[in-house]
């Protein structure tokens, strides 16, 4: 893609993405960021790149970059957490990319689905090659899914290629894939992070979470030294003709919300990935910095464990819906800054979402009463799981824990470091998990992971055969407005009798030091972006 092509694309792109923060459905093709709702946040504005992207780009330079928390696994096939996606997104590539809802080429150039949508063509650049030097091939495309597919694995997204029949190397260049049946969201599927083409090789001889990558992607695994540091160095063969313009990307670590602004702040680090939103308004005064964002893409929600007593009951988790303030968790947990979720997992004006709220003030006569008819007219004691070195989901459970005990549900926090809190909540080792999901581009991606009975990131071990049947009956529904209508109809069943009570959308905000250029964000969300920051000084 020329530079002018870009440019032209990007331009699109703004438009239909102002067009989206606007509250208008400026794309029917694609789910859009959602608009610029936000409680009593103090700023509705969204800033997705500069106004003046600042002249010809200068190759060089390595960008110091601060986010909150490692990633405990780096195999992209295998990933669940943000900082994995948001790495891994640098160093992979899947066969397609999407950029603000539309499909990109990426590893493969060209594509083609059959009229009757049961098979997909890809004809593979010949000058896309692995860090390890090797050429990227049709078999390695092959390996890729099949390992997705393949439930030794454990990809918790695997649910989403289910439709995939089978997948044929036709020649070094070639791929075909043929279907079970027409699979509307295969395409965006395999465009994203989850999908990634990994070097069989690599993937063979020790695995994808170590110190040497898999991938293809504009930067390569150079360090890693757990909880403290990733580097990634630029990829000298990468397909797109003078990108990186970075030499490099310096990842830390610290989950101290003081401390990361502190180091923006001081010019200590050049990027500072999602600042905590009680910083976000002195960060964004500070004349020295750019800020970036204001459009949510964490969707939180406090997980109750639907395999145990009594969260198995679905009164008591109607119980627990009605008696949550969510106006209440959004000022405390985050400085009023996201958007109140008065229904399912999705904010209102992205494709797919309530159109009408399920929940508005919180009703605790009516909590109580469910409580009642379901055995617990006194209540009951119940933990509560949240991750100690994430202050505003701290802050969002001890709000939780005063508002449940209106009902007489007494809850002990439970403060757990990040990786044991994980590992627990993949074993359904848990009472309620306070927890978030990141928003996704198509809809079938998060709800099939994460809500249907065999899906990979379904902790609460829940499962509900009509929501079920509507998620499988949408993917195979290539009329996009039917489509629509059948995630709304799965996501009142999920506001209504779901493992999830969610509260809702974060707004968050990148800030990086002035000299940061070329940030073009994607709210969607996704962070391939990377490789056209470039550094001004």
């Amino acid at each position: 893609m020329t530079n002018h092509q870009k440019s032209a694309l990007l331009a699109a792109a703004v438009a239909a993405a102002l067009l989206f923060a606007a509250g208008c459905s400026g794309n029917k093709g694609a789910p859009g960021p959602p608009p610029g709702e936000s409680g009593s946040s103090s700023t509705t504005e969204i800033r997705l790149e500069d106004e003046d992207p600042g002249g010809t780009p200068k190759a060089g330079g390595r960008l110091s970059f601060l986010v909150r928390l490692d990633a405990t696994e780096l195999d992209p096939h295998k990933m669940s957490e943000t900082t994995a996606f948001v790495i891994n997104e640098q160093v992979y590539e899947s066969l397609l990319q999407s950029y603000r809802g539309e499909l990109q080429p990426a590893i493969a150039e060209e594509w083609e689905v059959s009229d009757d949508g049961m098979e997909l063509s890809f004809n593979l650049r010949e000058d896309a090659f692995f860090h390890s030097g090797r050429p990227v091939t049709a078999e390695d495309v092959k390996y890729s899914l099949e390992r997705i597919l393949n439930p030794d694995t454990h990809a918790p997204r695997a649910g989403s290629f289910q439709s995939i029949e089978s997948v044929t190397a036709v020649d070094q260049h070639e791929v075909r894939i043929a279907l079970k049946q027409p699979d509307a969201a295969l395409l965006t599927m395999l465009s994203t992070g989850a999908s990634s083409i990994v070097d069989r090789e690599v993937a063979e001889a020790g695995g994808l979470n170590g110190t040497v990558d898999g991938g293809s992607g504009p930067f390569k695994l150079g360090e890693r030294v757990m909880g403290q540091k990733i580097t990634l160095d630029a990829h000298d063969k990468y397909w797109e003709e003078g990108v990186p313009y970075l030499d490099g990307i310096d990842i830390s670590f610290n989950p101290d919300d003081n401390a990361r602004a502190s180091a923006v702040r001081s010019g200590t680090v050049d990027f500072l990935w999602r600042a905590a939103p009680e910083f976000a308004d002195s960060l964004m005064q500070d004349e020295d910095l750019k800020w970036y964002g204001g459009s949510g893409s964490l969707s939180l929600h406090l997980q109750l464990n639907a395999g145990k007593k009594p969260f198995d009951d679905v009164r008591v988790r109607q119980a627990v819906f009605h008696a949550l303030d969510r106006q209440e968790l959004l000022d405390v947990a985050n400085a009023g800054r996201g958007t109140v979720l008065n229904g399912g997992y999705l904010p209102k004006g992205r494709w797919g979402a309530l159109r009408e709220p399920v929940y508005g003030e919180p009703d605790l006569e009516k909590a109580k009463a469910l409580l009642a008819e379901a055995g617990y007219p006194d209540g009951f004691d119940t933990t509560l799981m949240v991750i100690s070195t994430s202050a505003f989901q701290v802050r969002q459970a001890e709000v939780e824990q005063q508002q449940l005990a209106k009902i007489g549900i007494k809850v002990t926090i439970e403060s757990l470091e990040a990786t044991v809190a994980t590992e627990r909540a993949k074993s359904a080792d848990f009472d309620m998990f306070q927890s978030g999901f990141g928003l996704t581009y198509d809809p079938d991606e998060r709800f099939t992971a994460s809500y249907l009975s065999d899906g990979g990131l379904n902790y609460g071990h829940w499962a509900d055969e009509e929501y079920e049947a509507l998620i499988v009956e949408a993917r195979g529904e290539l009329d996009r407005d039917k489509r629509e209508q059948l995630y709304e109809d799965a996501e009142q069943i999920l506001a209504e009798r779901g493992p999830s009570a969610f509260t809702f959308v974060d707004a968050n905000y990148d800030v990086v030091q002035n000299y940061v250029m070329g940030y073009a964000g994607d709210p969607t969300p996704t962070f391939r972006f990377y490789k056209y920051l470039w550094l001004d000084k």
